[in-house]
């Protein structure tokens, strides 16, 4: 969760009790992909108040961890180089740096509050409501040891909002930096390498049926205009529809009507990593400029080509199919758990 702020960390956060899904390791039918080799990581020792810890350095993240289950602990690498390479996949046009992300895993909860407490300033007490989870700030994230899945979940989610701010001069609108976020959050494993399909998330496509039953659904025009920090004191049924309704748009602009929406998504994220982000507002094109939620519809409009009413109409249509018949016809949940 990213609270928009004229600060270039702003708020970013994700909260596991909203993700009561993550992956185990029997492969579903889809197109799933991952690293096919381990990746190298260099060990050294790390100490965080006195207690020993590690740090793991890869190709892109130097990884801070106090986790003492040696199999955890060195999944770790894999997970965050295989959820890099996911990241490209929609980038690929935007330059990153060669500067390790920095990553801070801590083994407990108690090591969490304690680091969040002396490094997150103002925002400790909003990091420090978080049930289950973890949050990024600036461009490092900072998560506890909740079982394989779920840690990993956790890493995917942020490290997309990690790579964002690191690479990005411009900032993305809320609600499809979020929608983003939640396409990696599916993680299984397979002879210890992580495997990432996007195009599935049960638990988003769960509550997003519940908020279309329950009529929860919020119009297009007000979820562009809403930031994940405007939601999570509003209760479930708000939470439920910012987040599910943030990832099937980012899932339409991914895959809808074979992907022809994918490469106006592509020149949005690369486009606003240069900075050169279409915006009559100008509020978009760096990321430390105050949030202006108005300047959101032109930029959709622009990039999707088409007026927001028909982008609703596209876009409605797009998620009953993936609510009435994609989700319940072709997913096989029968691998996947409830934690």
């Amino acid at each position: 969760m990213r609270i928009q702020t004229g600060r270039r960390f702003g708020l970013l956060a994700m909260i596991l009790g909203l993700l009561p899904w993550a992956g185990c390791g029997s492969q579903q039918p889809g197109n799933w992909d991952g690293p096919k080799v381990l990746s190298t990581s260099s060990v050294d020792t790390w100490q965080f108040k006195g207690k020993p810890g590690w740090k793991l350095s890869t190709t892109h993240y130097a990884i801070y961890t106090t986790i003492e289950e040696d199999d955890l602990r060195m999944t770790l690498p894999q997970v965050m180089e295989g959820a890099f390479t996911q990241y490209r996949l929609i980038t690929p046009a935007v330059r990153v740096s060669d500067k390790p992300m920095d990553c801070f895993i801590f083994n407990g909860r108690q090591e969490f509050n304690e680091y969040t407490k002396e490094n997150a300033g103002n925002a400790a007490g909003v990091y420090l409501a978080i049930r289950r989870g973890g949050y990024a700030m600036k461009d490092r994230y900072v998560s506890y040891n909740l079982g394989l899945n779920a840690t990993a979940s956790i890493a995917a989610h942020e490290g997309w909002h990690q790579f964002a701010s690191r690479n990005f001069i411009g900032r993305l609108p809320p609600f499809l930096e979020e929608g983003l976020a939640t396409t990696f959050e599916g993680v299984t494993f397979t002879d210890r390498l992580p495997r990432w399909n996007p195009a599935i998330n049960p638990t988003r496509a769960q509550a997003l049926r519940r908020t279309i039953e329950e009529k929860h659904l919020w119009p297009l025009e007000q979820l562009i205009r809403t930031h994940a920090g405007e939601v999570v004191n509003r209760g479930g049924d708000a939470i439920d529809a910012f987040y599910s309704q943030s990832w099937a748009f980012a899932k339409f602009m991914r895959e809808a009507d074979g992907g022809k929406y994918a490469p106006a998504l592509r020149l949005w994220l690369a486009e606003t990593a240069a900075g050169t982000v279409y915006d009559p507002s100008h509020s978009h094109s760096r990321a430390g400029l105050p949030w202006n939620p108005a300047g959101v519809k032109p930029m959709l409009e622009h990039y999707l080509g088409m007026g927001l009413p028909e982008i609703e109409k596209a876009y409605l249509l797009y998620i009953h199919r993936v609510v009435y018949e994609e989700y319940p016809k072709q997913w096989n949940l029968s691998g996947w758990n409830g934690n």
